[in-house]
């Protein structure tokens, strides 16, 4: 049976009014049957039009230090995969709500009803988005999927599972590729309007994921599989112990695919003991633990080279790796990233299904780790440009609860980032942080503790050392002058 279980949700009643659409070209019963696929070793696959309806709700942003969150207006939807679509909008799975829904890179949210359910329940499992624009949704817990276009949603087309069902759809470069499991796995190929299901396709059990090769990817129990071209075959790579069973797989910066596995959990406890590897060009499996407290998934290759990632285990954050080993995770707030993709502002975009909100957070508050991943992770920091205090005067403000100062970053890849100390002589009287923009020039703000409006409070101007130390553990020192 797949990781995903096989689950019923009570049919969600919608609160906003629907807008007019022209309804669907009646079709005639016996024209209904579109192309079907019938073998010995998969189900029988049929096609027809469906009708997609469309929702407009409006919602209000809510901005943070680091983030802006956007509120889904159906409540209750459980969020799940997010991905980018051609035209910069992203597109999202709301999956107890029988709906997918779209939200622009101004927080533009549409939302999407699907049509009725087989028995009026029903999950979204998955979405994917073509290149000309049009939504791939395996949905009605997998009995079925459907293809529409955004622009015209009325004009739908579903296919029926008989049996197993559809798990995960990913577009391929000629054609779209669906997962199907429950007690038989394998793969679905859909081009135009015909599904197949060949008698030798490979037994695909969730994860999948397009190659740098340009070939399908997907996950087979602890195994992964490279699927051939007409999805009649393919070839098998056995994983490391500490690597079994992969739950996301991805195309990566370089190599040939990607994936991100962990421990799982349970009703008590969060996945665990986090891992991305890869497959190199000479088809070797390469491993870097993340660290026990993690779990990746929704592993997404951005145009920055980075492999992002969320983690839901016990450290949850937004994580990236590079094929050097380096990144971070980050946590965001309070929220709980489900899945994430790569926008097209350059920002990270994630789902969170407890807050029932997409998130939008800039790249440059995603490069130092801030939680604690725990044992075993080899997780390196970023190395980070030379940092220069300008000016030698630490100026505090009229209540000297604060003081200010310059710093310049460096020529590099990453920005300047961590921890400011000040202190006269032995005692430390301020603390701070810093985050500055490579090749830029910024302010950082030390907060001062009583200490420091002790001494300033004797005199107007105090020796002092402000101490820079980056999160790769590099030191910077400067002698300053405490001003009031």
């Amino acid at each position: 049976m797949s990781r995903r279980a096989l689950t019923t949700v009570a049919a969600l009643a919608l609160t906003a009014p629907l807008l007019g659409l022209a309804s669907a070209t009646p079709v005639h019963a016996e024209d209904r049957t579109g192309p079907s696929s019938a073998s010995s070793d998969g189900p029988a696959i049929t096609g027809h039009p469906d009708e997609i309806t469309v929702e407009r709700t409006r919602t209000t942003a809510r901005r943070g230090g680091t983030f802006t969150a956007y509120p889904v207006p159906t409540s209750g939807a459980d969020l799940g995969r997010i991905t980018t679509a051609p035209d910069g909008s992203m597109w999202f799975v709301e999956e107890d709500a029988n709906k997918v829904a779209r939200i622009t890179t101004r927080g533009v949210i549409t939302e999407y009803v699907l049509p009725e359910t087989t028995t009026g329940e029903g999950v979204v499992y998955d979405l994917d988005v073509d290149a000309a624009g049009r939504v791939w949704v395996v949905w009605d817990t997998g009995w079925k999927v459907s293809r529409f276009d955004p622009a015209a949603p009325q004009n739908g087309y579903t296919w029926e599972f008989d049996y197993p069902y559809g798990e995960e759809v990913r577009v391929g470069p000629d054609a779209v590729w669906v997962t199907v499991s429950y007690d038989e796995d394998g793969i679905v190929r859909i081009a135009g309007n015909n599904a197949t299901w060949a008698a030798n396709a490979p037994e695909c059990d969730g994860a999948l994921g397009r190659g740098r090769d340009g070939l399908m990817w997907c996950q087979e129990f602890d195994n992964l599989i490279r699927v051939n071209a007409g999805g009649t075959g393919g070839t098998t790579f056995p994983l490391p112990d500490d690597a079994t069973y992969p739950y996301s797989v991805a195309t990566g910066p370089n190599q040939k695919i990607w994936f991100g596995r962990d421990g799982g959990g349970t009703m008590f406890t969060s996945p665990s003991r986090g891992n991305i590897g890869w497959v190199t060009a000479n088809n070797k499996v390469q491993v870097r633990r993340l660290g026990d407290r993690t779990a990746p998934r929704s592993l997404t290759t951005g145009k920055d080279g980075n492999v992002w990632f969320t983690s839901v285990g016990s450290a949850k954050g937004i994580g990236h790796l590079n094929p050097k080993g380096q990144g971070a995770v980050v946590k965001v707030g309070n929220y709980q990233p489900t899945a994430l993709t790569y926008g097209s502002d350059g920002a990270i975009w994630f789902t969170d299904a407890d807050h029932n909100t997409v998130v939008r957070v800039a790249r440059q508050h995603l490069w130092v780790t801030n939680v604690d991943l725990g044992a075993r992770s080899q997780l390196a920091p970023h190395p980070q440009p030379r940092l220069q205090v300008k000016g030698k005067r630490l100026d505090a403000d009229k209540r000297r609860r604060k003081a200010t100062t310059k710093v310049s970053c460096g020529k590099g890849g990453y920005p300047c980032q961590g921890k400011a100390t000040v202190t006269v002589g032995r005692r430390k009287v301020g603390t701070g942080s810093y985050v500055v923009p490579a090749r830029r020039t910024a302010k950082v703000n030390v907060k001062l503790n009583a200490a420091a409006r002790a001494q300033l409070k004797r005199r107007p101007a105090v020796a002092a050392v402000l101490v820079l130390k980056s999160a790769a553990g590099k030191v910077t020192r400067a002698k300053v002058r405490l001003t009031r």
